[in-house]
């Protein structure tokens, strides 16, 4: 349990990490650019695109990425609505904002 333990905190690291960095770059004007980071970065984590999580349930993106992960997801979503909205690209931003509501209400 350790070892797994420490895998997802290296994982959330990291993901932390290029959160930061996509989050500069969509300040920055770059919106585009931050939007693709955070979308390689969750389908690289939680090996699955970020659009097909969007597709999913809730409770089927909880049992694909497991709970523990979904802490990470959700902040990860949350970036991601922040970039959207700075993209202008609004009826993305509510699709995922639902995902994080969603997730974020069951995982209290």
């Amino acid at each position: 349990m350790p070892l797994r333990q420490d895998y997802i905190e290296r994982m959330i690291q990291k993901l932390a990490e290029t959160l930061a960095r996509a989050l500069g770059l969509a300040r920055s004007g770059q919106h585009d650019e931050g939007i693709a980071l955070v979308e390689d970065a969750v389908a690289s984590g939680f090996g699955l695109p970020l659009s097909m999580l969007l597709g999913l349930t809730p409770d089927t993106v909880r049992s694909l990425i497991g709970a523990e992960r979904v802490p990470a997801l959700v902040e990860a979503l949350r970036a991601y609505t922040e970039m959207l909205k700075l993209a202008g690209r609004a009826s993305e931003a509510r699709a995922a904002e639902r995902m994080v509501s969603a997730l974020a209400g069951s995982a209290a």
